[in-house]
């Protein structure tokens, strides 16, 4: 199913508007997620259970490698370690 330029100006323009929504969308839910985790600090609990749901506030880590120093103490060629993901990419400005 191909579309013709018509449709493709509307496309992106519902896809521009939608991103628009999504953004406000994405600043109401970090205003209400900062007010939970602020009750949560506030009340010194990590777990809240409620009547039809639970809030876990709890510290979580990651671990990185430090690629500046896997080149200082193996060199530069890090190739057989490194790991490459292809994939699309749609952009529209």
């Amino acid at each position: 199913m191909c579309i013709n330029k018509d449709e493709l100006l509307n496309r992106v323009a519902e896809i521009r508007n939608l991103k628009a929504m999504k953004e406000e969308l994405d600043n109401q839910l970090k205003s209400l997620e900062f007010d939970v985790i602020s009750f949560m600090k506030e009340t010194e609990q990590s777990e809240y259970i409620g009547t039809d749901f639970k809030v876990t506030y709890k510290p979580q880590s990651r671990t990185t490698l430090d690629k500046k120093a896997l080149q200082d103490i193996l060199g530069d060629d890090l190739q057989p370690f490194e790991k490459v993901a292809t994939y699309n990419v749609l952009r529209i400005r």
